[in-house]
């Protein structure tokens, strides 16, 4: 079966308000391009919470005060994002609940999307990747961890057997089961993009780049799909697309399954 978890996926943002000239709509967030999204970059913008909460809330984001005044809103790439939130004072913390599914993916070392891009902070997440609970939590810059097991303590974030979360680690990182876990998660997201691709009614939404499969299905084919058991979000980017996660324990045949039902259900 394939397993379901939060999503990770990368914003492709949306404008409205002062043009960007080479915006075009076909690769903003609600169309489903099955192709034209290897050619976009992905890029980021740096706001404050509430603004961000209110462009979720409308569905279009429309630049700050800065962005009105020079006539276009400010994006900044993977690699400008540390110097940008330099220039404001902040740090850069990365979610890494699939680092190491990107880390497979990539082809890279830890180190180059890391430190050696400026991020400060990362959560190197392990409960999805094989590790019953517990994220590891890297500061690359020392001072900043200062008073963390203080802060985590006050925050009741401090087990009482910290070494039972601890161990599974060792086990984790030695000889490279974490990669190894990751690289096949990233796979059977493969596999089961090949699977579904044939299939009448059925369209991959994004490119598939690590453990997630973004796809439409027709309602009755979905609708059917869990009345089998299978198990999976609907709605999570774009009010059709449903999250097919693959995970570190999803076998060939889960997902020749999942594709099998597909495929007789659409007909």
């Amino acid at each position: 079966m394939v397993r379901d978890a939060a999503c990770a996926a990368p914003h492709h943002e949306e404008w409205a308000g002062p043009p960007l000239s080479s915006a075009k709509a076909a690769d903003t967030v609600g169309d489903c391009p099955e192709t034209k999204r290897n050619s976009v970059p992905t890029i980021y913008k740096i706001c404050p919470a509430s603004a961000w909460r209110e462009a979720e809330r409308r569905g279009v984001y429309r630049g700050s005060a800065d962005d009105a005044r020079d006539g276009y809103i400010h994006f900044s790439t993977a690699a400008q994002v540390a110097e940008t939130a330099r220039k404001f004072g902040l740090r850069v913390q990365m979610d890494g609940a699939r680092f190491a599914n990107a880390v497979a993916s990539l082809g890279v070392k830890p180190a180059d999307i890391t430190w050696k891009l400026g991020v400060d902070v990362l959560c190197f997440g392990g409960s999805k990747n094989g590790i019953a609970l517990g994220e590891a939590v890297i500061f690359f810059d020392r001072e900043m961890a200062k008073d963390f097991d203080y802060r985590c303590k006050q925050g009741g974030q401090l087990a009482s057997k910290m070494r039972f979360l601890s161990a599974p680690w060792l086990g984790m990182l030695k000889d490279g089961a974490w990669l190894r876990h990751a690289g096949h998660a990233n796979a059977m997201a493969k596999r089961l993009e090949a699977g579904l691709k044939p299939i009448r009614g059925v369209k991959i939404c994004h490119p598939v780049e690590s453990n997630a499969v973004f796809a439409t299905f027709e309602k009755n084919v979905e609708e059917q799909l869990h009345a089998r058991g299978w198990h999976f979000y609907t709605g999570v980017i774009t009010r059709d697309e449903s999250r097919l996660m693959c995970s570190w324990d999803t076998t060939p045949e889960d997902i020749d399954g999942f594709v099998a039902d597909a495929r007789e259900i659409a007909g």
